[in-house]
């Protein structure tokens, strides 16, 4: 079991919320996935990562979005290859568009979503924890949180 800093997983439980709070206020429906290790099947653990909310987009779909506390480095955020791979199994198997919904740990009102598949085609880069996507903030979609999350929903389809 991976161990994090406490000062991180605060970090990540504020983004949590205020993702949360966002969703709330955007009247959409989602569901929060509970983090506890029953939430995986036995045989799937390891293997397998579940996102934090699943948003319901009536009548189109559902979304799944694993919420991060991201630092930017070099206009670039960095991904654990290890857990972009176990959320790619989740959106595999249960064919659901997944991203991490990376908001910045000062605050504010932007963020950045990362389709897995893009994050793929990332450089690699080892670190002390291992070896990580190094993702230039360009291959994400800026979001920004003042809307409602679907005028930023909206905001990010083109058709051309």
């Amino acid at each position: 079991m991976v161990r994090i800093k406490p000062e991180f997983a605060r970090r990540g439980a504020a983004a949590e919320a205020d993702f949360q709070r966002w969703l709330d206020h955007s009247r959409v429906p989602y569901v929060y996935a509970t983090q506890d290790i029953a939430s995986v099947p036995e045989s799937f653990r390891g293997k397998l990562k579940r996102p934090d909310y699943l948003v319901g987009l009536p009548f189109v779909g559902t979304m799944a979005f694993d919420v991060k506390s991201k630092t930017i480095y070099d206009d670039c955020l960095l991904f654990d290859v290890g857990e972009v791979e176990k959320l790619a199994a989740f959106d595999d198997l249960f064919r659901i568009s997944t991203f991490f919904a990376c908001l910045d740990p000062a605050g504010g009102d932007r963020a950045s979503w990362f389709r897995l598949p893009e994050l793929a085609h990332c450089a690699t880069r080892r670190l002390k924890g291992g070896a990580v996507y190094v993702a230039p903030l360009s291959a994400g979609i800026t979001i920004d949180m003042r809307q409602s999350f679907q005028e930023a929903l909206r905001a990010t389809i083109t058709l051309a």
